[in-house]
C-alpha cells in the first residue's frame, strides 16, 4: 500500500526563497511544484510583495489558491480578484513614519490601493521598481495618505543602518503597527497583529487544511512566525540567522532549487 504524503500544502515565500537573483523560477523548481499540484498537492505564496509584483509568478505557476501578500496585510485570490482579508494601518503609524522624513534622508514607499506611492523616484527607488517589477508615483502633498487606506510602509536604506528609525518607530510598536525586516535593507511597517503567520492561520481555514500538514519555507524575519505556525518550517540555506534557529528543517539555498528539494524530499509519491 502507498502511504500518503503527511503534507499536503506548502507555502513560500518569494524573494530569496523561490527565486534567483534575478527573480525567476528554475526549470527545476517549476518542474516539482507541478508535479506536486499533478499528485493534488496545494501550493501558494506568502510574500511582501503587493498584487501587481506576485500575479506574475502565480500565474506563472498555476496558483489556483489565494495568496497571503503585503507580509500577511492581505489574503488575495489572484485569479479572481477576490480579497478575503485585509488589514489597513492606522491613521497614527502613516502620519508618523511619513514624518521620518523631515528628520532622517530615507526611501519611503508607501502602499495604498494597489499603488505605490514616494516622495522622489531616487536611484534606490528605481532599482526597487526594477526589481519587483512595479511603479512608484511620486506624490503632491503626504498628507493625502493620512485620509487613504495603506496596507504598509516601506523604508529602504542600502547601508542597512535602522537603528534611529527603529528607535523613532518604537513607541508604535505593537500598539499602531507591526515592525519587520523583510530584508537587510527593508524596513517594513504593517498592521498592528499582522504577520505571515497570522496570515497562514487564516488561509489554511479557509482551504480547510489543518495547518500541522502544511509546509512554510522562507528566508528572512518576516517569515519568522510563519515558519513558527506551521507543520514544518524550513529555512533555506541563504536565510538569517534567527529563521535558521527556529526552523524545523535546514534547506538549500534558493540558488539551488531549494523549494524542489523540499517537494522531493518530504511531498512527493513518485519521485
Amino acid at each position: 500500500m502507498r502511504l500518503q504524503p503527511l503534507y499536503k500544502m506548502i507555502v513560500t515565500d518569494i524573494d530569496g526563497t523561490l527565486v534567483d537573483h534575478q527573480q525567476r523560477i528554475s526549470d527545476r523548481n517549476k518542474d516539482r511544484i507541478r508535479c506536486f499540484q499533478q499528485e493534488g498537492g496545494l501550493f501558494t505564496l506568502a510574500t511582501g510583495r503587493m498584487e501587481d509584483a506576485a500575479l506574475s509568478y502565480a500565474q506563472e505557476l498555476d496558483i489556483q489558491l489565494p495568496v497571503i501578500l503585503y507580509n500577511g496585510g492581505k489574503i488575495v485570490d489572484l485569479v479572481t480578484g477576490q480579497c478575503f482579508f485585509e488589514a489597513l494601518l492606522s491613521a497614527e503609524a502613516v502620519k508618523q513614519s511619513l514624518q521620518l522624513l523631515h528628520e532622517y534622508s530615507l526611501d519611503i514607499i508607501v502602499y495604498s490601493e494597489r499603488k505605490l506611492w514616494v516622495d522622489d523616484v531616487t536611484p534606490v527607488i528605481m532599482d526597487y521598481m526594477n526589481k519587483d517589477r512595479v511603479t512608484c508615483h511620486r506624490w503632491e502633498n503626504p498628507n493625502v495618505l493620512l485620509k487613504a487606506p495603506v496596507n504598509k510602509i516601506m523604508i529602504i536604506k542600502e547601508n542597512q543602518d535602522f537603528d534611529g528609525v527603529l528607535r523613532a518607530l518604537s513607541p508604535l510598536a505593537g500598539k499602531h503597527c507591526e515592525l519587520v525586516m523583510s530584508e537587510p535593507t527593508y524596513l517594513e511597517i504593517l498592521p498592528r497583529g499582522v504577520s505571515k503567520g497570522s496570515a497562514l492561520k487564516m488561509l489554511t481555514n479557509l482551504v480547510q487544511i489543518d495547518i500541522r500538514e502544511v509546509i512554510a519555507i522562507g528566508d528572512n524575519l518576516n517569515d519568522l512566525e510563519m515558519i513558527g505556525e506551521a507543520g514544518l518550517g524550513v529555512a533555506v540555506d541563504n536565510a538569517h540567522v534567527r529563521l535558521k534557529e527556529k526552523a524545523d528543517y535546514l534547506g538549500k539555498s534558493h540558488l539551488d532549487h531549494a523549494v524542489a528539494e523540499i517537494i522531493e524530499k518530504f511531498c512527493l509519491l513518485n519521485k
